[in-house]
């Protein structure tokens, strides 16, 4: 086998890519939009420098993101480093949910790592928090990873799951 790089889901809630959106231009208007008295000029700056950092941000974390079938294992790239999880550790639970609202981490359009706590669907048990590095929050495939529950976001997550246990990975469920 050689490796096989797993095209991530698109996120489909534009209203925060919105906000971020103008929250750029606020910073910049802000500073250099002549109303009232001017603006020191290290202010101008760094307002212009935080709004180049929202930028950034919505820029280049979902491009840090990406899933790849390997020999070796699923490997995970993300913003400040790359994983790489043996077939042997992972599983594959149900049910599949959503991810609430962020205890830790970073969460941009296309980008959501760190701790989310999680929403299973009704009915179903589920874990209280996982661990996501998804480009979606919803959607997506619940791994566990050494007794630890992953949220990814692949475009087809079925194929991903099919890809996963045609690679040896088991199927569980949440809590066990």
């Amino acid at each position: 086998m050689s490796a096989v790089s797993v095209p991530l889901a698109r996120e489909k809630n534009a209203g925060l890519r919105a906000l971020l959106v103008l929250a750029a231009l606020l910073l910049l208007g802000g500073a250099w939009l002549p109303l009232g008295d001017p603006l020191p000029w290290p202010l101008r700056w760094l307002f212009t420098v935080l709004a180049g950092g929202v930028v950034w941000l919505m820029v280049a974390m979902p491009r840090s993101l990406g899933y790849v079938l390997t020999d070796e294992g699923l490997r995970v790239q993300r913003m400040s480093g790359t994983l790489t999880w043996p077939y042997a550790d992972l599983k594959v639970l149900s049910p599949a949910g959503r991810l609430g609202l962020k205890v830790g981490g970073v969460g941009v359009p296309g980008y959501y790592s760190g701790n989310y706590s999680w929403q299973s669907p009704s009915g179903e048990v589920g874990p209280r928090f996982v661990q996501a590095l998804a480009s979606a929050r919803q959607g997506g495939v619940l791994l566990a990873v050494r007794q630890k529950p992953y949220y990814l976001t692949p475009a087809d997550p079925q194929a991903f799951e099919t890809a996963l246990l045609a690679r040896g990975v088991r199927r569980g469920k949440a809590g066990e």
